[in-house]
């Protein structure tokens, strides 16, 4: 059967091709949006701890994506944190989201208090802050961007002058000083208060701020960086995974259509074939696993196909768009995999019973 199974397929090319290709196409959808989410977040996580950190405190309800939440604290709190005993050095920050060519989050740092906490920046090219409006970019955010020292960065309706490049991984991929930025949003406010605690002092800190100041600090979000990955994913993100899974049902219903058509067409055109094959003794249930067998292959091929462009795909995007990540565990490609194969079924359940109920007389004389 094996071998008749891959003379049907390979007898027609060119509807193969197209089957495949489709099947392909439908998975890739799903799979490049889960990757490119999943990326995304995770290079998120990773800048975030590589900020050196062992405490972030924000506001009640504010996200951990750093850049969305609001500038509502008070600097000040961080000198105050300060003196919490096992807190080594508290730095505050202020954050802004701009939208000016690419969507990137922007630090208002104190540059003293921040390297206290996250160690000193570690310079490609240029130097640290020179003025109100100066800049530091890292070196991803160059590439994204083409820019350079001397560049200048519409930030807030204000032009900054780039005038540092440092190495990846601090957090944002934008710093400007705290007092400027906090003067165009909100003066004397900050919306995270980085801490740096004495080792193995992180979760003896954490109970303290809660205590301090008869319970005040209990309705802030006192989060370890260390547990960030557990509470950003894409579950966490309101909509982004629902839309995803309706992203991977659409091409579930592309490969059932795709299916469906292809193994009916094939079903008519072979008419008399299957005529023979019932004359020659073959049973309902051979032709019915025949054709279920030229499915499953076609699915099977299809998803190598899907896995080959999404690597494709990534290697395009991530070239031309460096700041880009992507990341596909095994359970998200087998997940989409597991849908295309449930579509398979289901699509080549009617043509394949089309088939089995055939008379051997009248599939015989067909034209």
């Amino acid at each position: 059967m094996v071998k008749l199974i891959i003379g049907q397929i390979s007898h027609h090319p060119i509807r193969t091709l197209l089957c495949v290709l489709m099947i392909g196409v439908g998975l890739l959808t799903g799979l490049v949006l889960k990757g490119l989410a999943n990326g995304v977040l995770s290079e998120k996580i990773k800048r975030t701890e590589g900020i050196g950190a062992d405490l972030m405190v924000q506001p009640p309800h504010s996200s951990y994506l750093l850049g969305m939440g609001e500038n509502v604290m008070p600097d000040k709190m961080a000198a105050k944190l300060e003196e919490v005993p096992g807190v080594v050095a508290a730095t505050p920050v202020a954050t802004s989201t701009s939208f000016t060519n690419r969507f990137e989050s922007v630090f208002g740092i104190d540059s003293s208090s921040f390297e206290r906490v996250s160690g000193p920046f570690h310079f490609v090219d240029g130097s640290s802050f020179q003025g109100p409006y100066s800049a530091l970019v890292d070196d991803v955010y160059v590439k994204t961007h083409h820019v350079s020292v001397g560049s200048t960065l519409n930030i807030l309706d204000h032009q900054f002058y780039v005038v540092g490049v440092v190495e990846h991984g601090k957090g944002s991929r934008v710093f400007v000083p705290l007092m400027t930025l906090q003067d165009l949003l909100a003066p004397g406010k900050c919306s995270i208060v980085f801490l740096k605690t004495q080792p193995d002092q992180t979760q003896a800190v954490q109970s303290r701020l809660k205590e301090i100041a008869g319970g005040a600090m209990k309705p802030y979000q006192i989060t370890p960086l260390r547990e960030l990955t557990s509470l950003i994913s894409t579950s966490s993100i309101f909509g982004l995974q629902q839309f995803l899974n309706v992203i991977v049902i659409l091409a579930g219903i592309i490969s059932f259509l795709v299916i469906f058509l292809g193994l009916y067409v094939q079903v008519l055109a072979q008419t008399r074939d299957i005529g023979v094959l019932r004359a020659l003794g073959a049973t309902r249930f051979y032709l019915v696993s025949m054709f279920l067998g030229q499915a499953f292959l076609l699915c099977a091929m299809g998803g190598a196909v899907a896995l080959g462009m999404y690597e494709a795909t990534k290697a395009i995007v991530v070239a031309a768009y460096p700041g880009l990540t992507f990341l596909l565990p095994w359970h998200s490609a087998a997940w989409a995999l597991v849908v295309a194969g449930i579509s398979t079924a289901m699509g080549s359940a009617y043509p394949a019973f089309v088939a089995a109920r055939s008379e051997t007389v009248v599939a015989l004389s067909y034209e």
